[in-house]
């Protein structure tokens, strides 16, 4: 197994300056979820809070959100992929101290087995995944994804992994490199 080729998108938990979005109590749980169509998502309005606006979000109710700039970032990476697998659908994102602004629900419509069943480590005698591991093969040429394994994931080959670090898009969240095989 070798690294560094695949990341995955986390919110960094010790980078204080990045805030939470939060949508309103009669929302329900999950806003957005992989390979499901979201629903009621044109009216939705969101509240950052306990921090400043980043690049890439969750919400507390099951949903990634991004910024304009990370959105054409990916959908430069994306190659056939925008409008067909992934969509970007905006919301608006209200905060007291920075302001309003238009952010994007970050959405896949399906879910890709991009998984190596033989090298990745699982719970015993269960289907949980303790380390995935990618296999080059069923990633393809895929630059970001999902994986069948995890909801709302975002995956990433290091060169989206690179832009996202070149045009500074990286405030609040951490690139954790994926185990692959070729």
């Amino acid at each position: 197994m070798k690294r560094g080729a695949y990341y995955k998108i986390v919110i960094d938990g010790d980078d204080k300056r990045g805030g939470t979005l939060y949508a309103p109590s009669s929302v329900p749980y999950p806003i957005a979820c992989d390979a499901k169509e979201v629903m009621d998502w044109q009216s939705l309005e969101l509240e950052l809070k306990d921090g400043e606006y980043c690049h890439f979000h969750t919400c507390n109710k099951g949903a990634n959100i991004v910024s304009r700039e990370l959105k054409n970032l990916f959908e430069s990476f994306a190659g056939d992929v925008p409008g067909k697998d992934m969509e970007f659908l905006p919301v608006k994102v209200h905060s007291e101290k920075y302001g309003d602004r238009e952010y994007f629900i970050m959405h896949f419509k399906k879910l890709y087995d991009v998984i190596d069943p033989l090298n990745t480590v699982y719970v015993e005698g269960t289907d949980s995944i303790i380390k995935p591991c990618f296999s080059v093969k069923k990633v393809g040429g895929m630059k970001v994804f999902n994986s069948i394994t995890s909801m709302n994931r975002v995956f990433v080959t290091k060169e989206v992994r690179n832009a996202i670090l070149k045009n500074h898009l990286d405030m609040g969240i951490e690139l954790l490199p994926i185990r692959y095989s070729e």
